[in-house]
């Protein structure tokens, strides 16, 4: 490490910088604008009432012009979609977080791709057939075809209040590290990116929130690899990276001790790897979504498999940047020498020593950084719209909004949302608590959805008592453990041990060496790396809900419907069971043509109203089409 890292030009952003950050924002909001107005070719059609006889059944979001909004009407191509996926997962939270996870603990959480690859596996063999197979708009609107409409209401307000709660961290985060960096207020540049975040996400829906997170995870590629390629170089090569990091005891990749208490195990990052991201990738509606707006299962399956790949390579990039950081502090911590106060401003700290001269780099850094902000929080922002729409609106409260209300009600929520996010920036910056609560009911809501849904696909015989009751009894164990770890750290009786740095090169400075508390007094599960806290959550679910699904009478196995169990267990189901193949789809477009004739009446309404205000539309009624057509 160079002393010259106290230099405070190199903390501050050139104009070039601040160029490439706003031509990053500018470009967001022109692609919402493009699918929002240019793509929309599609004539107004008025089809009036008993002549929609050849539509569809079962219309997503209950009328063509929502499914196109939320779901780009199922005709979306698997290389946008694959990058989105990618695009949403990584956000700024992922971008300066691994880093400083592999700079303070070693190299060992760098085996999470084993587990990101075989979540690929699962993803497409085991829950994503049933999803397709469906149909389903909203991947909660299985619990109420496969248990009943409590088990959906549940897991449903679950995943809106994680997703209220998570929106605040992916803004502030970056928001942050930008401020660190350029001295602008927090709250600004906060504000800046939730406007063009909401305006291209309510404007564009699903097509503008894929194709713009598509070319966002370039950016945010580019951005850390030039930064990760350009330390190599000034270290003299990788050999020299990997030199030091040897000599600093983070090449410790095979850990394989059996503690639950060790940060990073081998059996932690495999196994508790494995069940996070397929819990997340899996049932989550911000993933399912984007699987459903494509057209088939193949399509989705290659989707799928390009995401993983692509998700590989991304987490690898950030855990090399790692490595990198170690070594150019390896002889002087900056969070001894004064230089930081939290991990997240490592990654931003280094940039700024290391690239700070060089015009457009630092710009180009922090671009990628709010290019993952902007992608995961449009996503949140349209998928949660999606969900209180078709999960809470007509799932819970059973209302049936016209075409026109359901639009306003979506793209109002998506706004609604996007000051929420803002306001609680607020809350989050002058309670740190809200993070630990935040991520306590990530937690929480990952295990138990997860768990419940692996109980309705994989456990043929359970039951809505037995769901109900181990969504119950997933909720409470895994917030209890979550939510005692949490206040264990906060309160110092558990402090993470973090790997020995030297600070043989610092400046002159007050150093003592790290106290750590004795922890054999903590309850062990609060002890748990945080790895534990996912699986047992679903395992918790799934014991519970087979158990009391046993007990209280279980499904009767000739008369289920095999489309709602996962293709793996078809082989174990009876012969008997197969003749009702497909009636719970059948069943479900019934009761939807039957809710929709009152909407049919109403949507024809809207649209005469409508054209009847937009003079320079041309309306074409069902007849003239089918004339133009002959």
């Amino acid at each position: 490490m160079n002393e010259d890292h106290t230099q405070t030009e190199y903390f501050h952003f050139h104009i070039v910088d601040y160029c490439v950050f706003a031509a990053m924002l500018i470009l967001s909001a022109v692609s919402g604008a493009y699918f929002g107005y240019f793509r929309k070719k599609t004539p107004v059609q008025i089809i009036p009432p008993g002549e929609g006889s050849n539509k569809k059944t079962g219309t997503d979001f209950g009328s063509s012009s929502m499914s196109e909004y939320l779901l780009g009407s199922r005709k979306l191509k698997s290389f946008p979609v694959a990058m989105s996926l990618i695009a949403s997962y990584i956000s700024g939270v992922t971008i300066l977080g691994t880093p400083s996870e592999i700079y303070n603990y070693g190299i060992q959480y760098w085996m999470i791709i084993v587990p990101i690859l075989t979540m690929g596996i699962a993803v497409s063999f085991v829950y994503l057939p049933v999803f397709m197979s469906l149909k389903v708009g909203s991947s909660y609107e299985y619990l109420e075809l496969r248990f009943s409409s409590a088990v959906r209401s549940l897991a449903s307000f679950m995943f809106v209040l994680d997703e209220i709660f998570f929106l605040p961290i992916i803004v502030y985060v970056p928001a942050l590290a930008f401020n660190q960096v350029t001295g602008v207020n927090l709250h600004l540049i906060a504000a800046i990116v939730c406007v063009v975040c909401v305006f291209y996400t309510t404007i564009g829906g699903i097509k503008a929130v894929v194709h713009t997170d598509a070319w966002q995870i370039v950016v945010m590629f580019i951005s850390v690899f030039v930064v990760a390629t350009l330390g190599t170089i000034a270290l003299g090569g990788p050999a020299e990276v990997f030199r030091r990091a040897t000599e600093g005891n983070r090449i410790n990749l095979f850990n394989m001790s059996p503690s639950f208490y060790e940060r990073h195990t081998f059996w932690a990052v495999i196994i508790g790897g494995f069940m996070y991201w397929t819990s997340f990738n899996s049932v989550n509606q911000t993933m399912v979504q984007r699987y459903m707006s494509l057209p088939n299962l193949k399509q989705a399956r290659i989707s799928i498999a390009m995401y993983t790949v692509g998700i590989s390579a991304f987490v690898s990039v950030c855990c090399y940047a790692g490595v990198i950081i170690y070594a150019y502090y390896y002889k002087c911590d900056p969070s001894a020498a004064g230089l930081i106060q939290a991990d997240d401003q490592l990654f931003p700290n280094y940039v700024m020593e290391t690239v700070g001269d060089l015009r457009g780099v630092p710009g180009l850094f922090i671009a990628g950084v709010f290019g993952a902000a902007l992608s995961s929080l449009s996503v949140v922002l349209n998928s949660t719209s999606a969900v209180l729409l078709e999960d809470i609106l007509k799932g819970c409260f059973k209302v049936q909004p016209s075409e026109r209300c359901a639009a306003i009600f979506v793209k109002s929520s998506i706004v609604l949302l996007g000051c929420v996010a803002m306001g609680l920036i607020f809350v989050v910056e002058r309670l740190g608590g809200i993070l630990s609560v935040a991520t306590s009911l990530t937690a929480i809501a990952a295990a138990t959805t997860f768990g419940v849904f692996t109980l309705g696909m994989l456990v043929p015989w359970s039951n809505n008592k037995g769901a109900i009751a181990g969504v119950i009894a997933g909720a409470l164990m895994s917030g209890w453990v979550s939510l005692g770890s949490q206040a264990a750290v906060a309160n110092g009786y558990v402090v993470p041990h973090k790997l020995e740095i030297s600070t043989e090169n610092c400046p002159a400075f007050n150093s003592t060496a790290p106290d750590y508390p004795d922890e054999s007094g903590v309850f062990p599960l609060y002890r748990f790396s945080f790895h534990w806290i996912n699986p047992i959550g679903i395992v918790t679910v799934l014991i519970v809900g087979s158990i009391v699904s046993y007990f209280t009478g279980p499904r009767d196995l000739k008369t289920i419907d095999p489309e709602l169990i996962s293709p793996v267990i078809h082989r174990f189901l009876p012969s008997d069971c197969f003749i009702h193949y497909g009636s719970t789809s059948m069943e479900r477009n019934r009761l939807n043509e039957e809710a929709n004739q009152e909407d049919e009446r109403l949507e024809f309404h809207d649209r005469i109203s409508y054209v009847a205000t937009n003079p320079t539309l041309k309306a074409t009624t069902s007849q003239e089409n089918w004339d133009q057509t002959r």
